[in-house]
This record gives C-alpha cells, structure tokens and sequence, in this order.
C-alpha cells in the first residue's frame, strides 16, 4: 500500500509564476524525503530548491536545456528530481512555447541522473505511471483554492541494481 498525504497550501506565490508550485509545496517535500542534499528540478521554472534546468533563459536556471536529454549531467548524481512537467501539448505550447512533452522521454532521464535510493517526484494533476528502476515511495495530494484542480505527487524511490 501506497501512503497517501493530504496537504491544503496556500496559492498563488506572490511572482505569480505561471506553472509555479503553490506556496510551500517545494519546502515540504523536501522535508517530507529527509531534506535531500542534492536536488534537480528539470521543469525548473522558479523552483526555491536545488538546481534548475529549463528551456527558458529569462528565468535564470541553472542550465538552459530540455529535460527530454540532460545529457550534460552525468547517472546518479541527485538526491532527489522534481518533475513539473506541462500537463499536456496544449499547455507545453501556450505557456512555454515549446513542443510534445513525452513523459517516457523526461521520466527516464530523471531515473538516470537520480542516485540510486534517491526520489524522483512527479507533480501533475493525474497519477503518473511508476517508472521502470523505482518503487512507489508515497503519494501527495496538494489542494489549493476553489475552483483550482487538485495536483498528485507521486514520489518514485529508484532501486539499487
């Protein structure tokens, strides 16, 4: 069985960011998984936490790049990868301007850089399919104001080979 927890968080952040997390989000999953040293967002947008990959320069990220080919960062190397993808192509082209997102694609670069027994958590507005090298490790729900969707967090632990 999957432990699933309910969190209620406050929203927007006061920059407004379309696609943010909601208030708080980021600070509590990190606590949540036991504070991860290392921490990649490959959506990274305006992410508090970590290191951030994103398509847009504007936002200042870390790297500037898809999370479809990190290929610059080499296996095992985080604690921890969140996942913020679009939710889907119409979204990915009208708020970013980029293209398909394919969830196989970013789903098994975040494996790949991910250490192994560390978390790769997906934040989506469905429950996303456990990835091929990991086991369920918990399940967030994230309700924020009326009229808003709710958001699943599934948070994937990788095994060791």
């Amino acid at each position: 069985m999957i432990e699933s927890i309910i969190w209620v968080l406050p929203r927007p952040r006061k920059n407004k960011y379309k696609g943010g997390f909601p208030l708080h989000f980021e600070k509590k999953l990190w606590r949540l998984l036991g504070e991860p040293e290392k921490v990649l967002h490959p959506f990274g947008g305006m992410a508090e936490v970590g290191d951030r990959v994103d398509i847009k320069s504007e936002v200042e990220p870390t790297w500037v790049g898809d999370a479809h080919k990190m290929d610059w960062i080499k296996d095992n190397t985080y604690d921890l990868v969140i996942l913020d993808p679009p939710y889907d192509d119409e979204q990915s082209k009208q708020l970013y301007g980029t293209g398909k997102i394919k969830y196989s694609d970013y789903i098994k670069e975040a494996v790949r850089v991910c250490k192994p027994k560390g978390f790769v958590a997906v934040y989506h507005w469905v429950m996303t399919p456990r990835p091929e090298g990991t086991k369920y490790f918990k399940r967030v729900v994230i309700l924020t104001r009326v009229w808003h969707r709710p958001r699943v967090c599934c948070v994937f632990q990788k095994e060791t080979n």
